[in-house]
């Protein structure tokens, strides 16, 4: 896994087949080449670029561009990737997209590459505990891309941009709660309209989304192992440890302590809380 900042172009060839899983996390990024159009991605999108062996493609990013880059091989991904997906592999020519359109980045995927990127591990064990957290990017992906071939292309570019506003608003300041007709009155759209086009565009409810982002955030800081309980229930917005706690214990199934405690005992983390009866049974085998 590489990280890509700044706006100095990015030239990328290879020897072999490979695929390119590229997240923008920030700014935009132009993905050229001699053969088609330009591949366009906006911020909190990604994609899965096929690169054919010999040939050169080159990446312009805007000035605040912030990109994450996954390389595959071809072996690899055809490994995990079934013909029964739908995804068109098997039928580009030359550098191209596997999904038509670019991907919203969800907050369980920007979890699992802050995992990736705070690993610990000695370089062999790293290097397996990456390989599978790869395998759970591309089964993420495969649910989110599988979901949204069956919700009809409805919306408009204007509702789209109005969605996508709420999206950033939401993700922007964790340690708020907006409220629907807040958001609403920010996107210059209605509550009713709000709650159906997100869910239409996101898969998810506002609700839900505001839940999910404060929570993989809770995490990421848990692995770090640099902040208190109290700090973190602070920066995703409760006002009392306890009631974050009861949040996290709701939407993961474990308590955040039981995390901490699998970081300290191994000296590194799993992506998965233990509860302190499985600890101790680890500790006596």
């Amino acid at each position: 896994m590489a990280k890509e900042t700044g706006a100095k172009p990015i030239t990328i060839s290879s020897d072999e087949n490979t695929l390119l899983i590229q997240f923008c996390l920030k700014g935009s990024s132009n993905f050229n080449n001699s053969q088609k159009k330009p591949i366009v991605f906006k911020q909190a999108e990604y994609n899965i670029l096929y690169l054919p062996k010999e040939e050169t493609t080159t990446i312009i990013n805007t000035e605040d561009c912030d990109l994450i880059h996954i390389y595959l091989g071809e072996n690899f991904f055809l490994q995990y990737m079934s013909r029964d997906y739908g995804v068109p592999l098997y039928n580009l020519i030359g550098i191209g997209k596997l999904f038509h359109n670019n991907l919203y980045l969800s907050p369980k995927l920007k979890s699992v590459l802050a995992e990736i990127e705070n690993c610990d591990f000695g370089k062999n064990l790293k290097s397996l505990y990456t390989k599978g957290k790869i395998i759970e990017i591309l089964s993420l992906q495969l649910a989110q891309y599988e979901e949204e071939k069956i919700i009809p292309s409805t919306l408009k570019p204007l509702e789209v941009e109005k969605m996508i506003m709420v999206k950033e608003l939401i993700e922007s300041d964790l340690s708020s709660s907006p409220s629907i007709s807040s958001l609403a009155r920010a996107a210059g759209t209605n509550e009713q309209y709000l709650k159906k086009h997100f869910k239409l565009l996101f898969g998810s409810t506002v609700f839900g989304h505001m839940i999910s982002c404060k929570m993989e955030k809770a995490k990421e800081m848990l692995l770090t192992g640099q902040y208190r309980i109290t700090e973190i229930s602070e920066v995703v917005g409760y006002k009392h440890a306890t009631h974050f706690t009861n949040a996290f214990k709701k939407f993961f199934g474990y308590l955040p302590q039981s995390l901490k405690a699998t970081k300290i005992f191994f000296g590194t983390y799993f992506s998965f809380g233990l509860e302190l009866e499985t600890m101790e049974l680890l500790m006596m085998i």
